[in-house]
């Protein structure tokens, strides 16, 4: 009974000292918990809404507008669009291309070895030498990605609209919120959106600060969308005066310096051919904010890396332009995630909605969507709060400790278990309630990892014990 005794508890002792970390809950937050100012569910942490649905006259207007098309035909339409844009890659980079092109080589090498050339004559050889061009063209076709935009006419509009709308609002209601809720002072006079699609980042906005915002400015390049966009608006009636102030619709930015206090590129950045493009619209667009610039993908491992490219870039836009980043991020650098390239998992957090009713046939009240997003400001960060820990993954809770995956501001992922008897009850109880996205009000220690014990060490406790 003595050796199974002992490795438990050289298990518990190992997890103890790899997992040890301090927690020094925020001052303010421990005397509001300690005082029961505040209960721990909600602590200031706290990132909200974690379930959003469409506002009943959007949603009857969306209804509206799908007008004489087939009901059946646009829902497996919408689904498809779905699909294909969650499982979306960017186009690929020339070095890409070129990469993959050498390996493809090297596999014919070894299946059709030059040396035979010398073999051959000089008509077998030329024949010898089109079949081998061929079979790596074809392979290199096979593992490219064939990338192209995505062309929306009227109907596609409509079906984007039926498919996209309650879940990219959803998104972009919960990351506008996060800036309204660290930010109370902002109240934004201007708006700009480019790719602005059928406007659910105006109608997430625009519920959030409708009183401030004096003019909202769309740009998509599809004209179709910029319509449909406005008829929206119009709550599916041509003629009906739009609620909202002051909104311009765009087929490309314009030219002149105007400072918006507001910027958003949202489900935009897979539509750019090319880092450069990509590069160019960014900048553009940083140019002309003037408050806060918000960048929404998918939450898939490349829409995650277009999130992080392009937050980095605009980073190191120069003094000129200086930012940082409000959030998800606790600091200005490299994502963790990213920097390990064996790891294939993203940044990015989940929200739940309600989908689009435009059937009967319909029995699903709600559904989970992933996105990856940064929020920059322009200029210095006001928000004394920015560099707590925030959780990344789902929260375990267990019996008397809770498991928390964060991103630090020294820009590192930290596993904290947490307990009562080791971080405090305030710290516990903050962890144990808050979820994948919310913050946790509290400064991390460093890790203290002990080295594992020797087996000479080991042998001597079993004597002694």
């Amino acid at each position: 009974m003595l050796a199974p005794r002992l490795f438990l508890t050289s298990t518990q002792l190992l997890k103890r000292y790899t997992c040890k970390i301090s927690a020094a809950v925020e001052p303010a937050v421990l005397a509001d918990l300690e005082q029961a100012a505040i209960k721990p569910r909600k602590h200031p942490g706290i990132i909200k809404p974690n379930f959003v649905e469409l506002p009943k006259q959007l949603s009857d207007t969306l209804k509206r507008i799908v007008g004489d098309h087939p009901v059946k035909k646009v829902l497996r339409d919408s689904e498809l669009l779905n699909r294909y844009i969650k499982a979306r890659h960017p186009p690929p980079t020339p070095l890409e291309i070129e990469n993959k092109k050498r390996l493809i080589i090297e596999e014919i090498n070894a299946k059709m070895p030059l040396e035979r050339l010398a073999t051959l004559s000089e008509e077998e050889a030329a024949r010898w030498k089109r079949k081998r061009e061929l079979e790596i063209n074809k392979r290199l076709d096979q593992r490219t990605y064939a990338w192209k935009p995505i062309e929306y006419g009227t109907y596609e509009a409509i079906v984007y609209a039926v498919g996209r709308a309650a879940q990219e609002y959803a998104v972009m209601k919960r990351v506008l919120s996060e800036i309204q809720l660290r930010d109370e002072q902002f109240k934004p006079r201007s708006y700009i959106d480019f790719g602005s699609g059928i406007g659910t980042g105006m109608w997430a906005a625009s519920e959030l600060w409708r009183d401030s915002i004096f003019e909202y400015y769309n740009v998509d390049r599809s004209r179709e969308m910029n319509e449909l966009s406005e008829l929206i608006l119009q709550q599916g009636q041509e003629n009906k005066q739009i609620a909202l102030r002051n909104v311009f619709y765009r087929q490309f930015l314009p030219a002149i310096d105007t400072k918006y206090d507001l910027a958003i590129i949202s489900h935009t950045l897979f539509e750019l051919p090319d880092k450069q493009q990509r590069q160019e619209a960014l900048l553009n667009l940083w140019r002309k904010c003037d408050g806060y610039m918000v960048i929404v993908e998918e939450g898939s491992r490349k829409g995650s890396e277009l999130v992080n490219e392009a937050r980095r870039y605009l980073l190191r836009a120069g003094e000129e332009h200086a930012g940082h980043t409000l959030a998800p991020c606790p600091h200005d650098l490299r994502c963790p995630r990213l920097r390990d390239l064996a790891d294939r998992t993203p940044c990015n957090f989940e929200i739940a909605y309600t989908p689009l009713r435009i059937s009967s046939d319909s029995t699903v009240d709600r559904r989970t969507s992933t996105y990856s997003y940064a929020i920059l400001r322009k200029g210095p960060i006001t928000d004394a709060t920015r560099q707590w820990p925030r959780i990344v993954r789902p929260t375990l809770v267990r019996s008397k400790h809770a498991i928390c995956r964060v991103c630090t501001e020294a820009g590192n992922l930290q596993e904290v278990i947490f307990t009562a008897s080791k971080h405090g009850k305030a710290a516990y109880s903050c962890a144990r309630v808050s979820r994948w996205g919310d913050r946790l009000p509290m400064a991390l220690g460093t890790p203290q990892a002990k080295p594992k014990k020797t087996n000479t060490e080991t042998a001597e406790q079993s004597e002694q014990a």
